[in-house]
């Protein structure tokens, strides 16, 4: 009986992975062959610096140099420009990028003050003369439309990863049946499906995000104690976590947010060690430890220009991260931006759950976890941490109500409301009530 019973629920999971990567695939469909706007022309453009750096080996060019460079990690560019070699095609030179500038140069303080306009210009002053003149006077830009179903392509890859990985994680933590519907509301998210639709690194970030989170947790259950080579399991998931975490950060910098999870994850478990001597809690503080570091060695060696100085590297990055946001607030005609605390929590409630009444829904789904693991004796949930860091980590930053900047919050969120909504379920069970 249990034998014809396993085959079933596998051939049900397959099912069930088929219909969440639908999904992505017809949000996607009408919208492969549209024209890129003004953003995608921007990061099919970072595609360059896979180029220089994987094509041509081209570490030292001065490129590196480049705002564009600068303002972005690599990894994400890695990806988007392998993704782009496998349908044949390249960018190789800084046209796309200087398209995006020439885009926003008439606009009032689209290029912020000297400094901000030099570093744009140097941009245009690499393009080839003849792409720069035709664009600067016509307004004009050629390029393959293959360029177009390609990219897109990458991005509908990665809505499918994302939504199937967020159903084996939230799978962990409840019924099978809530993971599903939560995966299936995830995909359906219309940040989600901006995400995936349009070209870009927020997918690429949130899916290794997920991936990232799924390792921790198989971490915390200490999975290579049920294997037959306890070691190797163990060293595997240490590389895999490592590399998904640096993937997650070094797609887009707002996945730093699973990044602090690790580090408040390894803190836990340290702590826990240093209370009981338990050697399971060690275990996990050594394995977490491990991949955080591995995961920032491939951050800041992945990008050339944080060469010869990485701690300047990296700070620079952030830097001008945040001097292309302070930018972005100076253009009225682009974007508003959030000055206060309360602008900023009611945009990521709105952003994440459409309304703040229907936000409070999440906050009790935290509060709830936190309650029955309190109760319980248990440590801090895994998922509640990942919620409550991200929550405060983009609430603090976020400069515009963009979807896309809640893609951190989004993800824990509904698998939160899955657990909660799969201890209800449990709950009524339990009574003999039936749900209506």
């Amino acid at each position: 009986m249990q034998s014809a019973a396993n085959p079933a629920r596998k051939f049900l999971l397959l099912l069930a992975a088929l219909a969440l990567c639908a999904i992505p695939f017809l949000q996607t469909y009408e919208n492969r062959a549209h024209p890129l706007d003004e953003d995608e022309i921007y990061w099919v453009g970072q595609t360059y610096y896979f180029h220089l750096a994987l094509n041509r080996a081209d570490w030292a060019n001065p490129d590196w140099q480049l705002l564009p460079a600068r303002e972005n990690p690599v990894l994400g560019k890695y990806l988007l420009g392998a993704g782009l070699r496998l349908a044949g095609l390249q960018v190789t030179n800084a046209d796309w990028l200087g398209i995006f500038y020439v885009i926003a140069k008439d606009r009032p303080n689209a290029w912020g003050d000297a400094r901000d306009q030099a570093e744009r210009q140097a941009v245009l002053d690499r393009m080839t003369p003849a792409t720069r003149d035709r664009a600067l006077t016509s307004g004009e830009f050629e390029h393959p439309p293959a360029f177009i179903t390609a990219a897109r392509a990458i991005m509908l890859l990665f809505g499918m990863l994302a939504t199937v990985l967020l159903f084996a994680l939230a799978a962990l933590y409840t019924h099978r049946l809530a993971a599903f519907l939560a995966a299936a509301a995830f995909a359906l998210h219309p940040a989600v499906v901006a995400a995936y639709t349009e070209v870009g690194v927020d997918i690429l970030a949130i899916a290794f995000s997920l991936l990232a989170v799924l390792y921790f947790a198989l971490i915390e259950r200490r999975v290579w104690q049920r294997s037959s080579r306890p070691a190797l399991t163990r060293a595997l998931l240490i590389a895999a976590a490592g590399l998904a975490l640096a993937f997650a950060v070094g797609s887009k910098m707002n996945a730093v947010v699973t990044g602090f999870l690790s580090a408040a994850l390894l803190l836990v478990f340290a702590g826990k060690y240093f209370r009981t001597r338990a050697a399971e809690a060690k275990d996990s503080a050594l394995a977490l430890f491990a991949a955080l570091v591995l995961s920032l060695i491939v951050f800041v060696a992945a990008n050339p220009g944080n060469y010869p100085n990485p701690v300047r590297g990296v700070r620079a990055n952030i830097a001008d991260q945040q001097r292309s946001l302070e930018v972005q607030k100076g253009i009225p005609a682009k974007r508003k931006p959030l000055r206060s605390a309360g602008e900023r929590l009611r945009a990521i409630a709105t952003l994440t759950a459409f309304h703040p009444a229907a936000f409070a829904l999440v906050v009790a789904a935290v509060a709830w976890l936190l309650f029955a693991a309190r109760r319980a004796g248990g440590a801090f949930p895994l998922i509640a941490l990942w919620w409550v860091i991200a929550f405060a980590m983009v609430t603090a930053w976020l400069p515009f109500a963009r979807p896309r900047y809640a893609l951190p919050v989004i993800a824990p969120s509904v698998i939160l409301l899955a657990i909660a909504g799969g201890g209800v379920v449990d709950w009524l069970r339990q009574r003999k009530i039936s749900p209506r």
